[in-house]
């Protein structure tokens, strides 16, 4: 469905759609991103879900790929984004255990 208010000589719709798709799932990042530091941060009982729901994100931003890049560039970019949110998780719980060569280990590899 073509959009109304669309200007269709400066961006294809494909490519529209998929700015709008990536923001939604970058907004979601930021989202579940800050839920699982606080869960993490206060040990908070959703810990385990809110983690799920934000690795799933890293799937979603990679599955968004597919059709432009392909299923091995996608499924490298979501696993990049996941070791990155893993790793993220680890410098949140070694900064709040005190553990600073900890901390400094995950940040060498982040």
């Amino acid at each position: 469905m073509k959009e109304p208010w669309f200007n269709h000589s400066s961006i294809s719709e494909q490519k529209f759609r998929l700015s709008n798709a990536m923001r939604l799932v970058w907004e979601q990042h930021v989202y579940w991103t800050r839920m699982t530091i606080n869960s993490i941060a206060f040990d908070l009982p959703d810990v385990d879900a809110v983690t799920a729901r934000l690795l799933r994100n890293a799937t979603d931003m990679g599955n968004l790929l597919k059709p432009f890049y392909g299923n091995r560039i996608a499924s490298e970019y979501s696993n990049l984004i996941r070791e990155h949110l893993l790793i993220a998780a680890e410098i949140v719980k070694a900064a709040k255990a005190g553990n600073q060569k900890a901390v400094v280990d995950a940040e060498r590899r982040w």
